[in-house]
């Protein structure tokens, strides 16, 4: 039975040094004094550490990859050992339970966030030392990037989006509007280890993973290519926080196309914990093994629970970053300032992004729902817009049929509408549901004409966006108020989720406690562009409600969705916005016929 505190006892630190296996892991000491430190829950529910352990914990605990899932172990040594503790009381335990809580979740996170960012890293690296600029920032030289542009003749706008992502991984520090290389006494043996990408390895690999497991006995040569595209480097040194290793870096190169590829294939759903790896990849190529085990996928050929995580969640912010390969293969000659024609290749990647969305589609649905049960509000029009594998719809189709709703799916890319076409074929989509091709999100006259052909404009209508908008190139704010009252004229009830952009100290914050890094990144370096959940003062860009609104919606805050906050911990004197938003819009003109309480436009 737990006991009530009692100021004789050990502290709950020493209690926890008592035990033997805890004194195994190389951080324990770090561990203990995080767990055993101060937790609390918030507002909604959730619980978090302060912001001391934190800042150990990413400072001292590297946990990426094997490490991740050596950390999940002690952390279920841990739980195993409460029971032992005789003077562990009530308070402890419920603080322990919190702490364990908060770091397992930072683990799972890091785990499918990082490897996005590793994988853009390697590509950035090799670009710069292709150039001089690593070598450069190894021997301690300060980057003015308008100055080394001017030198080298490249592009401004490139080099500083480039300079800026090295700096928010933690690779770089910022003083004086020049770039060095960081303080952190392992960063200069990460970027000592830099080499250039070998020509043929530049290639994106997902098709060729993909072609590799459908037919394992074929071609000589893709096998051949593969094996020597998967072995890993040795030798590297490790670092002692959350910044990676070089070794790690070179790891999320191959772990993101072969993870996909198991994706594409519908093999990660059975890459459960406990599942033997051979059993249902008799196949894998000794590269492909060793490259899982390293990265903590698999522990004695079994799938670990780290693993298991990854396969299940990773797919989908991997199949995002992916989708850019043509960029990232295209960077050296956008450094240059050439004129580069390319777009997002989303192709194999089109079921993975999907899987992103499920959870945003099912709190906007869920909302959908409430609203017209709170609000007696029906509409027989139902458009997803980026329709990917039509996940928005395919969750409405399953929750109200067809009788009464006409459904559509628009896209800019005829990959993702041909993909939905092959989902409506299987019966995953309805019947009546019709497409709209070289539908860019940015124009809404593309799916205002095709409504009014159907002679269904004006009919009451929900348009539902999964990060989409977002995908508006070149968009400036004036921009993106035209499109939202190119949609509201049309009085369509919009309901769209879109990422939080961070700026470069906040993701330094967060470590791998999101994968916002890489999302800004690849739509910076397509001409996209996030936009902040929260208004600030003077900010250049307007966030997302503030578009909303002077646009002619009234954004409705109580069937609009948070996800969690994006720091594990309390951040004094600081804001702790949500992952993402998915944001509950309704024509102004609709709110007062529905007579919900209209606070004004900003």
């Amino acid at each position: 039975m737990l006991k009530t505190a009692d100021p004789g006892t050990a502290t709950l630190a020493e209690q926890l040094a008592s035990i033997p296996a805890l004194l195994a892991h190389p951080h324990a000491k770090d561990l203990i004094a995080i767990v055993s430190g101060e937790t609390h829950i918030s507002t909604a529910g959730f619980p978090y550490i302060s912001d001391r352990s934190f800042r150990r914990f990413i400072e001292h605990v590297p946990h990426l990859f094997q490490q991740g899932a050596d950390l999940l172990y002690w952390l279920h040594t841990l739980e195993n050992a409460l029971p032992s503790l005789p003077e562990l009381t009530s308070e402890h335990y419920a603080s322990l339970e919190r702490a364990i809580k908060v770091l397992r979740t930072i683990v799972f996170t890091a785990g499918i966030t990082s490897v996005p960012d590793l994988w853009l890293l390697r590509q950035v690296l090799s670009a710069h030392k292709a150039i001089g600029l690593v070598d450069e920032l190894v021997l301690g030289h300060a980057i003015d990037p308008e100055v080394y542009a001017k030198e080298h003749n490249l592009q401004l706008r490139q080099l500083e989006t480039d300079l800026h992502f090295l700096y928010a991984r933690g690779y770089l520090y910022r003083g004086d509007g020049n770039f060095r290389i960081a303080r952190h006494p392992d960063i200069a043996n990460v970027l000592s280890e830099v080499t250039e990408i070998p020509p043929a390895h530049r290639i994106n690999f997902l098709p060729e993973l993909v072609a590799f497991f459908e037919s394992p006995s074929g071609a000589s040569e893709r096998t051949a290519l593969l094996s020597d595209f998967l072995r890993l480097p040795t030798g590297g040194q490790p670092t002692r926080s959350w910044i990676a290793s070089y070794d790690q870096i070179e790891l999320g190169r191959r772990v993101l196309p072969l993870v996909l590829s198991l994706r594409v294939l519908g093999h990660t759903e059975k890459l459960t914990a406990g599942a033997q790896v051979h059993q249902v990849l008799p196949d894998l190529l000794p590269e492909m093994t060793a490259v899982l085990h390293a990265a903590g996928y698999l522990r004695d050929g079994s799938v670990s629970e780290y693993g298991a995580r990854v396969f299940a969640r990773g797919p989908g912010p991997f199949g995002i970053i992916g989708a850019y390969h043509p960029y990232l293969r295209a960077l050296p000659d956008l450094l240059s300032g050439e004129q580069v024609q390319t777009w997002v290749q989303r192709g194999e990647n089109v079921a993975a992004s999907q899987d992103a969305n499920r959870r945003s589609f099912l709190a906007a649905n869920d909302q959908l729902d409430k609203f017209c049960e709170q609000t007696g509000f029906r509409y027989t029009v139902f458009i997803e817009h980026a329709v990917g594998h039509g996940e928005a719809i395919r969750q409405r189709f399953e929750r109200s049929g067809e009788e009464t709703i006409h459904y559509f799916g628009a896209d800019l890319e005829d990959d993702a509408i041909d993909q939905a076409m092959a989902q409506q074929a299987l019966g995953h989509l309805p019947k009546n549901m019709q497409f709209i091709r070289a539908a860019d999100i940015g124009e809404p006259e593309r799916v205002t004409a095709f409504l009014a052909q159907q002679q269904l404009l004006g009919e009451p209508a929900v348009m539902m966006v999964g990060n989409g908008f977002h995908e508006i190139r070149q968009q400036t704010n004036e921009k993106m108020l035209e499109v939202f009252q190119g949609y509201q004229q049309a009085g369509l009830v919009l309901v769209f989720t879109e990422e939080s952009a961070l700026h470069d100290e906040a993701l330094l914050d967060t470590a791998w406690n999101t994968y916002h890094a890489g999302f800004r990144y690849v739509h910076e370096l397509s001409g996209q562009g996030l936009r902040p959940a929260v208004e600030r003062d003077n900010a250049a860009r307007w966030s997302w409600r503030k578009c909303a609104t002077l646009g002619g919606y009234v954004v409705l805050d109580a069937y609009s969705y948070r996800s969690r906050t994006i720091y594990p911990h309390k951040r004094p004197h600081h804001k702790n916005p949500s992952i993402s938003v998915t944001y509950f819009c309704v024509p102004h003109k609709l709110a007062e016929e529905l007579g919900l309480e209209v606070t004004g436009r900003e």
